[in-house]
């Protein structure tokens, strides 16, 4: 069980917001899998022939050709080429001050991690051209940076479409996620997000947990925590500006929802970030 593969890293600083670290391609051996193991930073893997399986945590999903996902960071995975079909894939992986604010904004997160592809032609393109990027010039960083930019672009809309062919059938679904990605911040609760609306709380809390699979409160709680989490990362905010960035107005009440879901403090989030980063600056990045 082997995995044929082509494989880049990039080794650009200026880039803080959102910087790629590599890109890659490979053809897979039946059952050749890769895991478990968490990975620092975001990869997206598009498969573009054959099948395999994905596991998030302790959720699986079968993705196949025209399909892609998600690893976020800090998160357990695990994927595995299918026996009879196996698959092939590209993959992208980058970081940034605001990669997680992107894609969080884009429509991911650890509930949807599987989306359909499209302009998959362009999204294989946008790959190849950066593997003949140099690791020198401004002029190739520059190029690295609009290529991931457009890769997301056409991320984004492979996302909605998804949306729109049943992913989330329910337009109050779409409805309160929209509200609560735009008014997270805000003292919000379940009760008025029903209200703003228009909605029976109970109804919405009903078919929200049915086609989501969490509860609205579990929803809007990762939405803010994750949000926070990438907050951590720029030096120039408090923990208490972060707090009240996320939609808490308690620091108290934040550091301890932010332990129960990242088994960490704030601050040694924060601190564990600035060693993972330092750590990045310093060594090769290998494959991951």
């Amino acid at each position: 069980m082997m995995e044929t593969s082509y494989f880049k890293s990039y080794f650009f600083n200026n880039q803080k917001d959102l910087k790629i670290l590599f890109s890659g391609k490979a053809v897979c051996d039946s059952l050749y899998s890769f895991g478990p193991a968490v990975r620092p930073n975001y990869i997206i893997h598009i498969v573009t022939k054959g099948k395999g399986r994905y596991q998030l945590d302790n959720e699986s999903y079968e993705v196949t050709a025209g399909q892609g996902f998600i690893i976020p960071p800090d998160t357990r995975t695990f994927y595995q080429a299918d026996k009879e079909d196996p698959w092939s894939y590209y993959w992208i992986g980058f970081e940034g001050d605001l990669a997680g604010f992107y894609l969080d904004a884009l429509g991911c997160s650890g509930h949807h991690p599987v989306f359909q592809t499209e302009n998959t032609e362009r999204i294989i393109q946008i790959i190849e051209e950066s593997f003949s990027e140099d690791q020198v010039s401004l002029f190739s960083e520059l190029m690295l940076s609009a290529r991931l930019y457009e890769f997301l672009a056409l991320f984004k809309q492979a996302t909605e479409h998804s949306i729109t062919r049943g992913q989330l059938r329910n337009p109050h679904i779409r409805e309160a996620i929209a509200y609560i990605r735009s008014y997270y911040a805000t003292p919000m609760t379940i009760q008025s997000l029903a209200e703003a609306l228009c909605l029976n709380r109970s109804y919405l809390s009903s078919i929200f947990k049915q086609e989501m699979g969490v509860t609205l409160q579990q929803y809007l709680t990762d939405h803010r925590l994750t949000r926070a989490a990438e907050l951590l990362g720029l030096k120039n905010f408090s923990i208490d500006e972060i707090a009240e960035y996320s939609g808490y107005r308690d620091t108290l009440v934040f550091s301890k929802a932010f332990k129960r879901k990242y088994s960490v403090t704030p601050t040694a989030y924060r601190k564990a970030e600035y060693e993972k980063r330092e750590q990045y600056n310093e060594k090769t990045v290998h494959r991951f």
